[in-house]
C-alpha cells in the first residue's frame, strides 16, 4: 500500500493505490470565468481591445495574474482497485467540497455510491485526517468511473 499523488493546477489529490489502478482528472473548470483553471487570458480585461461601435474598451487588467477564491468544478476518472470503499483525498488547492454533482460508471448492473466529507470523519480518516476527502464504494473491483464534484479553493 503506497500513498498515490495527483497534482493539476494547484489542485492535489492523494489516495492509496491499494484501492485505485488508476486515477486522472479529467477536467477542472473555474466557475468564475467558465473556462479551465489553466486559462487566464479572461484576466487581462480585454487590454490593448475594442468594443463595436464607439464604445471605449474597458482596459482594466489584473496585473499579477492571480485570480484566487473561486469554486471550481473538477470532474476525476478513476478505477477502482477493489469492492470497498475507496478515499480520494484533496490535500491542497480546494478547502471544502460543496458537493457531488454527479458520477458515471462503467460496469453494468453494478451500484457506484459517492459520498464526501470535509471533516475527515471514517472512512476518509485512514488517509486523510481532517482534509476534504471523496469516498466511492462499488458492488465490483475493477470498475472504471468518473465523479463530478464542486469545490471551494
Amino acid at each position: 500500500m503506497a500513498k498515490q499523488t495527483e497534482i493539476e493546477n494547484g489542485l492535489t489529490i492523494s489516495y492509496e493505490d491499494s484501492e485505485f489502478s488508476a486515477m486522472e482528472i479529467l477536467l477542472d473548470l473555474d466557475m468564475r470565468t467558465g473556462t479551465p483553471v489553466e486559462e487566464t487570458g479572461w484576466l487581462d480585461g480585454n487590454a490593448g481591445g475594442s468594443y463595436p461601435g464607439t464604445l471605449a474598451g474597458f482596459n482594466a487588467a489584473n496585473t499579477d495574474g492571480n485570480a484566487v477564491g473561486s469554486m471550481r468544478m473538477v470532474t476525476i476518472a478513476f478505477t477502482l482497485a477493489d469492492a470497498a470503499e475507496q478515499v480520494l483525498v484533496l490535500t491542497a488547492g480546494a478547502s471544502k467540497i460543496v458537493g457531488v454533482i454527479g458520477t458515471t460508471f462503467a460496469v453494468a448492473d453494478k451500484v457506484l455510491s459517492a459520498t464526501f466529507t470535509n471533516t475527515g470523519l471514517a472512512p476518509a480518516a485512514k488517509t486523510g485526517g481532517t482534509d476534504p476527502s471523496i469516498v466511492l464504494h462499488s458492488e465490483t473491483a475493477g470498475g472504471a468511473g468518473t465523479v463530478t464534484v464542486v469545490l471551494l479553493n
